[in-house]
């Protein structure tokens, strides 16, 4: 019996594995132990053939973490081969790595199977941070030239608004960065969540005043460097933008699989368990899935697409919900334009950089005019 395949943009696959535990982070993930790691592909990988008759093949492919760099070239290599089959021509292809994971061998394993984008975690090129993350400090300019031997599409990772840095310490970061002439870098303020290190540490955020400081530094240098802010925390050169972000900043279907990975399709949001012996043993795979609200979906339209350079498209939101944005909050919109906090531009409804400042409010107020 045939079965009908269906068309979904973009695929994550999750690898909980990591060789440490960074302080800050709160994704699924466990330290890598060699024999969960086996078990852990070859369930992936069934999955992943599952995949492979359930859908046509996919726009975007993405594989994250925890640490994808970190399996060995064996299981990388297992993986990569079933991903490939879920690839067209033109497929945006990445992969998450730490530095310390680079070496030829591993990155002619990601060029061989067809992976064309790489995001790197650095997180911070100053040494006393690093030692505070638990990372070692490296070569970093030496590392990206053997990168882009391989792969040319490139991003950084970086955190600021980490325990004892500056903005001396940021304007150093983003210099180095700038040095090593990559396409892109996704820069986050530091979030401490419960469960985490940081958090166990009583490690505090920086308030809002020295996060917008900083924040705005990041956006003039950057700017003037040639990098696009097309997303609040993303800045690419030369139109290098992230498809398989954009497919979920534009409310776009997708596949997740994995421990802890979550998957979006037809406004029905599932999670899979983050206990991986649960998910190696096939019980409750999956630990959530709810069909969103109507408000849901409207607030989440909402927060994801005014989140992005090109806004919220308002003949499209009209499509999707019945809603015409212009009438039911026309006069605080009109506010915020006379504010110069957001603008209408082709059709779509744009926040400034000062209306992404204060983003959340300017969504409650929106959202509360709809449900009045």
């Amino acid at each position: 019996m045939k079965m009908n395949k269906r068309k979904i943009n973009s695929l994550y696959i999750h690898i909980p594995f990591c060789n440490s535990i960074c302080p800050y982070c709160d994704f699924t993930k466990f330290l890598k132990k060699t024999n969960f790691e086996d078990q852990y592909i070859n369930e992936l990988i069934e999955d992943i053939k599952k995949t492979q008759i359930s859908f046509f093949k996919f726009n975007t492919i993405y594989i994250g973490g925890g640490t994808p760099s970190c399996l060995s070239n064996e299981n990388l290599e297992k993986i990569l081969i079933e991903c490939q089959k879920l690839a067209k021509k033109g497929t945006e292809f990445t992969i998450e790595a730490n530095p310390e994971d680079l070496d030829d061998e591993k990155l002619n394993l990601f060029k061989k199977y067809g992976i064309n984008r790489i995001s790197i975690g650095i997180q911070s090129f100053n040494t006393d941070t690093l030692k505070m993350l638990g990372r070692k400090s490296i070569d970093f300019k030496s590392l990206i030239k053997k990168v882009k031997k391989y792969i040319k599409n490139i991003n950084i990772d970086l955190i600021y608004g980490l325990p004892n840095e500056n903005i001396e310490v940021l304007k150093e970061n983003l210099k180095k960065f700038v040095s090593l002439n990559c396409s892109h870098i996704s820069i986050y303020s530091l979030t401490v969540n419960p469960g985490t290190i940081f958090f166990n540490k009583h490690i505090k955020e920086i308030d809002e005043d020295q996060n917008r400081l900083l924040y705005d530094y990041i956006c003039s240098y950057l700017k003037d460097h040639g990098y696009d802010n097309y997303e609040v925390s993303n800045f690419a050169k030369n139109g290098k933008y992230s498809k398989h972000n954009i497919n979920y900043w534009k409310c776009g279907n997708y596949v997740g699989l994995g421990a802890g990975a979550s998957g979006y399709i037809d406004n029905k949001r599932y999670t899979n368990t983050s206990n991986l012996n649960k998910y190696l043993e096939h019980k409750d795979r999956l630990s959530i899935e709810e069909e969103l609200t109507k408000d849901q979906q409207i607030e989440e339209y909402l927060m994801l697409n005014l989140r992005t350079k090109w806004g919220l498209n308002l003949e499209e939101f009209n499509a999707r919900f019945g809603l015409d944005l212009l009438e039911v909050a026309k006069d605080y919109i009109q506010l915020l334009i006379n504010k110069k906090l957001a603008i209408i531009n082709k059709g779509s409804l744009c926040l400034t950089h000062d209306g992404i400042a204060i983003m959340d409010s300017i969504l409650l107020k929106i959202f509360n005019l709809i449900n009045l």
